[in-house]
């Protein structure tokens, strides 16, 4: 099973991306949480089935965008978050370990 690779992204990419796309979905994690290593085999299916919507997607990381965790009240990782119109309208995750079909679930339900 292949673990998915974020793409590292500086605060401001990703602040412009949450205030510039009408719906996002930003994936927080780093690399050295258990949580974070047990969903990341099925990360890409989730990253796909969110562009089908026809929204987009952001990866950050904890430690190197502690910035927009502490913005947006994220305190645990793995989470994943969709912004609509640049606000935070739903998340799943931040701090326990995630069941893939509740994350494709959110994503059916929400974006």
């Amino acid at each position: 099973m292949e673990f998915y690779e974020p793409k590292q992204h500086s605060d401001v990419e990703i602040r412009e991306a949450i205030a510039s796309n009408d719906e996002l979905v930003l994936f927080l994690q780093t690399s050295w949480c258990g949580d974070c290593k047990a969903i990341k085999p099925f990360v890409q299916q989730f990253k796909d089935l969110v562009e089908e919507t026809g929204a987009n997607w952001i990866d950050a990381d904890r430690d190197e965008n502690i910035a927009i965790a502490d913005e947006n009240g994220l305190r645990g990782i793995p989470v994943f978050v969709l912004f609509k119109n640049g606000q935070q309208v739903s998340h799943i995750g931040n701090g326990q370990r995630l069941n893939p079909a509740d994350v494709a679930n959110w994503i059916k339900e929400n974006v």
